[in-house]
């Protein structure tokens, strides 16, 4: 492919793209159900682990639907040259097949004439049961991508990271520990020995997190 880019958009985004709920995080936390005093604090902070995660695996978690756009000044895709959809997992209807409808050029491309790595978001051109190359100066992929329910691991994670966040309120970001038998021994951000602040991903977290940093072709 010469000269090319691609445009994404959401076509239909998700009611909610909080990784958690509310209820998950008060369990979490130990905080009874029926003590609502902290809970606009809590939604922001879900609000922003939420986001942060989303920036972190470099995708939208929660499924959406999406309209991807390729367009080409010199189309020379190699045979079993694959499209890279930028959101993923590709959802898959009762039949495990995706749901996404492409055209080239306009020209609606039939199913049996394309295959799909859902997972990795590629969408591979077949003639017949060869591989083929994708042609045209505009391909156009409507498509649903994204993790409906989200995954234990990702809410895991979510989970840690709020409450990471909800223990750190009040304290100095930069201490990283602090000791008090014999007076006192403090550990700042930048110093031997030095831990995860509230703020920055939990390394737990990040464990979690890394099998789903599918990184683009």
């Amino acid at each position: 492919m010469i000269s090319d880019y691609r445009i994404s958009r959401t076509v239909t985004p998700a009611a909610s793209l909080a990784l958690v709920t509310l209820d998950q995080v008060k369990a979490a936390l130990g905080i009874p159900a029926a003590d609502t005093s902290q809970d606009a604090s809590l939604q922001a902070q879900i609000a922003s682990v939420s986001q942060a995660i989303n920036r972190y695996l470099d995708r939208i978690v929660p499924q959406q639907m999406y309209r991807d756009q390729f367009r080409y000044l010199s189309n020379c895709n190699y045979p079993g040259e694959p499209l890279q959809l930028r959101q993923y997992p590709i959802a898959v209807d009762g039949n495990g097949d995706p749901l996404a409808s492409i055209t080239e050029d306009g020209v609606a491309v039939d199913p049996a004439y394309y295959e799909a790595d859902t997972d990795r978001g590629l969408l591979y051109r077949l003639d017949g049961a060869d591989p083929y190359g994708w042609a045209g100066a505009l391909i156009i992929v409507d498509y649903t991508a994204g993790y409906l329910p989200i995954p234990e691991d990702i809410q895991a994670a979510a989970l840690d990271w709020v409450a990471a966040r909800y223990h750190s309120q009040g304290r100095d970001p930069a201490l990283r520990s602090e000791t008090i038998p014999d007076i006192l021994t403090q550990v700042y951000a930048g110093e031997s020995g030095a831990g995860t602040a509230g703020g920055a991903i939990p390394a737990a977290a990040r464990n979690l997190l890394e099998p789903y940093r599918l990184y683009s072709l």
